[in-house]
Order: structure tokens, then C-alpha cells, then sequence
């Protein structure tokens, strides 16, 4: 779910967005759909496979992938040293901890649920930037945004989920998700407080550190196994070569090309193909509580990007009428 990291890199970017074209509009369905079924192919691979050999898996398939393409473009990783510290630290907040847990919760509920849940990150990144990212404060839009976001959370997990707290393993399952998603959000605010590099790099970098980290457990997990259905494999498979690897690059490509406002529909697009692909390949039905806070949380994160998108044009045309007035005083 490297789709959780689409604000690291919008203050990376040293050249003006250009206007989408249909290629563009292409790879932002693909996007949409690999990042939107992956919480489908998650519960097809946990039916054979526990979360650490899941997730190490994933990890190690994306990582060969991306090594390909380093390799085939003369992108190199950085070299052994200090380097390596952050890359460390994102490997964890980006990689290890938000797929352990996403994958360990969705042994107890249900893919469309977990993709709902997960679409709370932008609010989590919008409140966390506030106290930790010079610049970036809360104005009334993104308050009442985050407001939204709490209450459709609220509404999807519901009151009675706090009924027998310690045996309630798909209430532990909707917070494990969410610990996903604030772990994606401080991977995201770690990432701009770095500044400036290669995302290619950066992103290769984060996959084999995670990979590393990851196979010990998946090898304790690995003489468990029986032989696995082909369909639990090729679900592997997708999670590593789509999900993860390709799906990094088309990332890539969109931010450099179009740019960040572009892609942020997917924060949009992504929980609702999660429902479709749970309702039409895993006959997962969804409660009218659970539309209700789907709808919460994605016009809590309407209203905080209509905020910052506000306040930006104000403060162009400001810009543009300062530069006027200058131009009229020289004349």
C-alpha cells in the first residue's frame, strides 16, 4: 500500500506540474486498481500464507523489481553509511509495520472494511503536519475535515464494537488498520522533514531494509506452511509485482508528470475500488453504516484539500496583484 505515500513528495518537486493527458488518466486507473484490490489480494494470500511470510514476500518481490528498473536507468543506492539511518526509519513507519499490521488485521475483517479505514491517512497527515512540520498549520477547513474523518470512523466501527473490549477481535482488527494508516502518516511527515532526493532511490532504498528486516520472522513462520493453492500464490505474486513494485513506479512517473493534486483522486478512488473488488470477488457485504462513514471520511478529506487549495489561490492572486501594482508604479 505505497499509496499511503503520495504527500512525501510534494515538496520534493522542482518543476511545475504539466496538464494530464489520457496516458496519465490511464496509469491513474491502473494506480487506482492495484492499490484498490490489494486488500482483496491481502485476504486471498492469508488463506495460505501468515502475515510475515505475506509480508516479507511482497517486500523481497517489489525490491527485485525495482532493482531491475535501478539497474536498467543507471540508478544506484546510496552508498553504505549515515544514508542508510533514514532509509531505516522509513523502511519501518512506510514498509514492515503498516503491512504487518494491515495483513495481521485482515485475518479478523474484511478487505472493503480495511480499504475504507485506511483512507483516514490524509487526515492523519494534515493534523501531524501541524505539530511537526514548520509551515503547515490547521486552519478551520482541515479541522473540520478531520472532524468528519473521526466521526465516519466512529460510525464505521460503531458503539457496540466497544461491548466485551477484550474478545472483540474485529474491533482490534479496524484499529490495527488505523495503526496502519497513522504509521503511513508519519512515514509521510518523516519523509518531508528529509527534503529533497531521489524517489527511485529512496523508495529502493526503503524496500531492502524492509526486506532485511522482514525475513527473519517470515523464516521462524516458513516450515509451517503447507503447499500453497494456486490462487493464494498468484496473489502473492500480484501483491509483490503490482501492488507494490509497479505500482511505485507509476506513482513516480504521475508525481513528476502531472503532480501531487493530480494524483491525490486516489484518496478518493482507492476505498471505493476496495468495496467493489470485496463485494464482487470475496462476497463481502457492506453495512448502510459503513457507506454512511466511507462518505465521512472522504468529504473530511475533500474539505481539508478545498482548504489548502483555497488559501493557495488566494495567496497567488494576492501575489498577482502585488506584482501589478509594481509593474503600474514603475510605468
Amino acid at each position: 500500500m505505497a499509496w499511503r505515500q503520495i504527500h512525501c513528495c510534494i515538496g520534493r518537486l522542482t518543476h511545475m506540474p504539466r496538464a494530464p493527458h489520457i496516458g496519465d488518466w490511464i496509469a491513474l486507473l491502473a494506480l487506482t486498481l492495484m492499490w484498490g484490490t490489494a486488500f482483496m489480494f491481502n485476504k486471498l494470500a492469508l488463506v495460505a500464507f501468515p502475515p510475515s511470510v505475506l509480508v516479507a514476500s511482497r517486500i523481497v518481490i517489489a525490491t527485485a523489481l525495482l532493482w531491475g528498473y535501478m539497474r536498467a536507468n543507471g540508478i544506484r543506492l546510496p552508498a553504505a553509511g549515515r544514508a542508510w539511518i533514514p532509509l531505516s526509519v522509513m523502511a519501518v513507519l512506510g514498509n514492515v509495520l503498516p503491512f504487518q499490521l494491515i495483513a495481521r488485521a485482515q485475518q479478523h475483517i474484511d478487505s472493503s472494511l480495511a480499504g475504507i479505514l485506511m483512507a483516514v491517512m490524509p487526515l492523519f497527515v494534515i493534523t501531524l503536519a501541524h505539530f511537526l512540520l514548520p509551515g503547515s498549520k490547521l486552519t478551520p477547513y482541515r479541522i473540520v475535515g478531520f472532524v468528519a474523518g473521526f466521526a465516519g470512523v466512529v460510525i464505521i466501527i460503531g458503539p457496540e464494537a466497544l461491548d466485551g473490549l477484550s474478545h472483540n477481535s474485529t474491533l482490534w482488527g479496524a484499529i490495527a488498520v488505523l495503526g496502519a494508516a497513522l504509521s503511513y502518516a508519519l512515514n509521510t511527515i518523516y519523509a518531508r522533514r528529509l527534503g529533497a532526493t531521489d524517489p527511485v532511490q529512496l523508495s529502493a532504498g526503503m524496500l531492502v531494509v524492509a526486506s532485511l528486516l522482514s525475513l527473519p520472522g517470515a523464516a521462524i513462520d516458513l516450515p509451517g506452511i503447507a503447499t500453497p493453492g494456486i490462487v493464494a500464490t498468484a496473489s502473492l505474486a500480484v501483491l509483490g509485482l503490482l501492488s507494490t513494485g509497479l505500482a511505485t513506479l507509476l506513482y513516480f512517473r504521475l508525481v513528476q508528470g502531472p503532480g501531487p493534486v493530480f494524483l491525490s483522486f486516489v484518496n478518493y478512488l482507492v476505498p471505493l475500488c476496495a468495496v467493489l473488488a470485496g463485494a464482487l470477488f470475496l462476497d463481502e457485504t457492506v453495512s448502510s453504516s459503513v457507506y454512511v462513514g466511507m462518505v465521512l471520511i472522504l468529504s473530511g478529506i475533500a474539505l481539508s484539500e478545498l482548504g489548502a487549495r483555497t488559501n493557495g489561490l488566494f495567496r497567488y492572486l494576492r501575489l498577482r496583484a502585488v506584482r501589478a501594482r509594481a509593474v503600474r508604479g514603475k510605468a
